[in-house]
């Protein structure tokens, strides 16, 4: 985990599965480490102060900020409604950017408010010192970009599972892959009846957020646009089916790794789910992401 100190890099936030972000109490917090006025809500928390973390955030139209620094730790932004203006990166509904520790940042505001999810290494603030300790690095930055305006591709072989096993009603995009870590960001598309009736586990942890569809997450059950998920490396979960198709986000800390088990009652559990009608369609919680 880049910005974090031994120790923190050691141990990984507890297990997340699942919440409804549209049922997450937002509360006035300096979490987001910028200014005043936003609300923000944590969804998982690695232990130890500061630890990473990652929030879903709120501003209200015209919420502004004019605090000015760098960034102490690196932050990762996927703004889901309205625009940001943070220094001198400018998102709107759809952008992504990783902004590296030593980023500086001259003030920040909005127009319309937003929401996004706000993903930091430690505390993600501004530092006042003119001479960070960590110099910034401008080839670790990415964005803002529109992920919309990105192509899906098809799935790359990953230890433990080659592009074939994945099947070609999986797509991806990566938005973001570290060089050093193998640490990555990206999206992926399962089409309209895609299922993998295994049990999967990684030695990365994962972060998931289900941006738009429907998904069958194993013995959690159905889940639909807005639920989000935080797992621990090693940790088996499946089977996995979507009826009409879903689009995700989703962050891990190394490359991601296959290794898969296949109980007797998984693959019953996906025909079932597969078997009934695909839900009618309705609007997302975040609108159309594929």
């Amino acid at each position: 985990m880049t910005g974090s100190t031994p120790d923190q890099a050691s141990m990984s936030r507890p297990r997340v599965e699942f919440l409804r972000l549209d049922g997450m109490s937002l509360t006035p917090s300096a979490a987001p480490a910028f200014g005043h006025g936003l609300r923000a809500a944590v969804l998982s928390a690695q232990p130890g102060d500061p630890g990473a973390r990652s929030l879903l955030v709120r501003a209200e139209p015209y919420w502004c900020s004019h605090d000015s620094g760098v960034l102490e730790n690196d932050l990762e932004i996927l703004l889901l409604e309205g625009d940001l203006r943070l220094g001198d990166c400018e998102f709107a509904r759809g952008s992504y950017a990783f902004l590296p520790r030593g980023l500086a940042v001259a003030g920040a505001e909005t127009r319309r408010g937003f929401a996004a999810l706000w993903m930091g290494e430690g505390r993600a603030g501004l530092s006042q010192d003119s001479n960070p300790a960590v110099a910034y690095v401008e080839e670790r930055r990415t964005g803002p970009l529109d992920v919309n305006a990105q192509a899906w591709q098809p799935v790359p072989d990953f230890p433990g599972r080659t592009s074939e096993e994945a099947g070609s009603g999986l797509k991806v995009r990566r938005l973001r892959s570290d060089p050093d870590t193998g640490a990555y960001t990206l999206m992926t598309r399962q089409a309209p009846g895609w299922c993998d009736p295994r049990l999967e586990s990684h030695e990365t942890w994962e972060e998931l957020v289900l941006l738009q569809g429907d998904y069958l997450m194993g013995e959690t059950g159905m889940i639909t646009s807005g639920s989000y998920i935080f797992r621990p490396g090693e940790k088996p979960h499946g089977p996995q089916a979507t009826r009409g198709g879903c689009v995700w986000f989703c962050r891990g800390e190394k490359e991601i790794d296959f290794r898969f088990t296949e109980p007797e009652w998984s693959a019953p559990r996906c025909r079932e789910y597969l078997a009934q009608p695909a839900p009618e369609p309705q609007p997302q919680f975040w609108g159309n992401w594929s």
